[in-house]
């Protein structure tokens, strides 16, 4: 038992009984591999107290246990923190090849993988213990949630600093050995972890009372695609006391609800067929509607015609549009645009443009990657040419997704070739209809449409440029504030939606259903944590930005996390669904889950990419978030 090698008396279900034992002679406490105060208690010996018996007994020894869970959780968070931190300094203090440890990408990209996951189960135990105190009604999920996640980040991060100190680690005199043994042996005090994913899947999907399933839209006996209220827990902020509350508050939950409503008559199965079946993810009926209702110009000032809308609004605007299946992609490139001008446009841009895209009659589309400038984007060699008050540009864009449906491209061009590559850029919002732009499609793997755009002698006034010239990679900063964001969580919940919904009717070789077969009921509840940290950290980004602060590597986390985690929800899902998720959407012989699965999964693949590359927001994690020295 954990504790009882120091402990005076111990309290225990025994049977239906709950009762006190307090033991006649010190309880055997053998050596272990956490050196933790661990016995065995022999409760025939001793004084012993009944304290209750029956379903009461039963129910209070599980409510005490889900504490013990909620709070050992926050223990191993701590755990893992002290691991991280020992582990981040020797990879900054030692030297290898005459370098700091901690500069080699592989070490730099391990850690950030781990700070991002340590961020999330922070959030998520800390949930746990809100939930258990304010009596949440899907609160006893959150424990267990939260016991099998943190164990499992802290043993990673203990692990991994362990083996960053090399053969030192080993040595007794070395702290993060103990920190390495001791995140192992927490995580079995409750036996094997897996069986905590096993209790999780019991407590999300077996009891049709226990209300809403976190990081799902249904409820536990309902089909996919049915929706539940959502449960007002989503979002996090500290109190005055320094403590938390996951609670959205009355104003954003009633525009979140005007939001699902206007959403529901309008992204009908009809939009989002349309959609997947010419693989433009917009759908101009639908941005006509939005615009007229203010929702795309909802977080903008009164003086913008916006509705002045709060950061945490928007990220609930934001979810529900994901949540929905809405083809949104226009209206996202479209603000990001329209934000980046506010802050580096000119006057004229400001009158004129952003109008047009708040009120639905531009849209835009981003001309930054190159043939041979991905990720690094300061490569680009599209060059523009000033004379006078006009300029040339030539080159050719990659993946310029919805050129074909937009009226302006938000375009990094080469003006200077002098100085260091990233300051001799320049960025413009390059009207479509000019003459010398031309349009090639590119049908991808995930059934979207994306394009590669020529620039032949293109005309351009010098009022399109934005920013100063040579200072386009300044305004690239601004523009990647606006582009990494949590919207994935809402495809991750209806990834999930679909799996289960596939689980609850297709018959398991084993007899039953699938959703009783132990393998998938083990993958869906992982799948159900992952998704539930990716919305807490989505929605910590919005409460910062709600608060006034600006959130430093907290976006960045998000991405990294939410994307990572779709691929492999994805992949587990196919996985489960065996030879029947071969079958792509749209064919009629498609039974599980109507092939959606499918479709995601080779969508998902993408999603590490754009908005900045896994490796890309690693780095930047790694070096600005943890302070490891540059590795370049």
């Amino acid at each position: 038992m954990p504790g009882a090698a120091v402990a005076a008396a111990v309290v225990v279900l025994d049977g239906d009984e709950l009762v006190v034992v307090e033991p006649a002679e010190a309880p055997s406490s053998p050596t272990n591999l956490g050196s933790a105060p661990l016995a065995t208690v022999d409760l025939a010996a001793g004084a012993r107290t009944v304290l209750a018996s029956g379903p009461d007994a039963v129910a209070a020894h599980a409510t005490a246990v889900d504490e013990w869970r909620a709070l050992t959780a926050r223990w191993l968070v701590g755990l893992g923190r002290e691991s991280q931190a020992i582990g981040v300094q020797y990879a900054k203090d030692r030297k290898q090849f005459d370098v700091a440890v901690g500069s080699f990408q592989a070490v730099q990209h391990r850690f950030a993988d781990l700070a991002t996951d340590l961020d999330g189960a922070d959030l998520l135990s800390n949930k746990a213990v809100w939930a258990l105190d304010v009596g949440d009604p899907v609160g006893t999920s959150f424990p267990a949630m939260a016991f099998w996640f943190a164990g499992d980040t802290a043993q990673r991060t203990a692990s991994w600093a362990l083996h960053v100190h090399g053969g030192y680690g080993f040595m007794e005199e070395y702290d993060i050995q103990l920190h390495f043994r001791r995140a192992k042996a927490t995580r079995l005090l409750l036996g094997d972890p897996k069986r905590e994913l096993q209790l999780l899947a019991g407590r999300l999907w077996d009891d049709p009372e226990s209300g809403p399933v976190p990081g799902s839209r249904l409820r536990p006996t309902s089909a996919y695609g049915a929706a539940a209220d959502e449960p007002a827990t989503a979002a996090t902020a500290s109190d005055a006391d320094g403590g938390f509350d996951f609670r959205l508050g009355a104003e954003v939950l009633d525009f979140r609800r005007e939001v699902r409503e206007f959403l529901g008559r309008h992204v009908t199965p009809e939009v989002i067929e349309r959609a997947h079946h010419t693989g433009t993810i917009h759908d101009n009926g639908l941005h006509a509607v939005m615009a007229e209702a203010g929702w795309i110009s909802a977080g903008w000032p009164a003086e913008f015609g916006g509705q002045g809308r709060s950061p945490l609004e928007m990220n609930a605007l934001t979810e529900e549009m994901y949540l929905s299946g809405a083809p949104v992609d226009g209206l996202g490139v479209a603000s990001l645009v329209a934000h980046t001008l506010l802050i580096d446009g000119t006057d004229w841009q400001k009158r004129t443009i952003i109008p047009e895209i708040l009120s639905g009659k531009a849209l835009c589309c981003l001309g930054y990657s190159e043939p041979d400038a991905g990720s690094d984007v300061a490569a680009c060699t599209t060059k523009a040419v000033q004379d006078g008050d006009e300029w040339t540009i030539n080159g050719q864009k990659m993946f310029t997704t919805m050129a074909h449906e937009a009226q302006y491209v938000f375009l990094l061009t080469r003006t200077n070739t002098e100085v260091a590559k990233h300051k001799g850029l320049t960025m413009f919002v390059v009207p479509m209809d000019q003459a010398g732009v031309s349009i090639t499609p590119v049908h991808t793997m995930g059934g979207e449409r994306t394009n590669i755009t020529y620039y032949d002698d293109v005309k351009v006034d010098d009022k399109y440029r934005v920013g100063e010239v040579d200072g386009g990679w300044k305004v690239m900063m601004t523009a990647l504030v606006f582009e990494r964001n949590s919207a994935w969580y809402g495809e991750l919940v209806r990834l999930l939606d679909h799996g289960l919904g596939w689980a609850r009717s297709a018959p398991s070789p084993t007899g039953g259903l699938m959703v009783d077969d132990p393998l998938v009921r083990e993958r869906l509840a992982r799948i159900a944590v992952g998704n539930e940290i990716s919305n807490l950290l989505g929605w910590r980004a919005a409460w910062m930005a709600s608060e006034g602060t600006l959130p430093g590597v907290e976006g960045t986390m998000a991405k990294l996390f939410t994307t990572e985690h779709y691929q492999f929800a994805g992949n587990e899902l196919i996985d489960a669904l065996g030879t029947d998720g071969l079958t792509r959407h749209g064919d009629p012989t498609a039974t599980a889950a109507d092939g959606w699965i499918e479709a995601i999964y080779r969508h998902c693949q993408v999603t590490t990419i754009y908005g900045g590359t896994s490796e890309v927001l690693r780095g930047i994690i790694a070096e600005r978030g943890l302070q490891l020295p540059r590795n370049r």
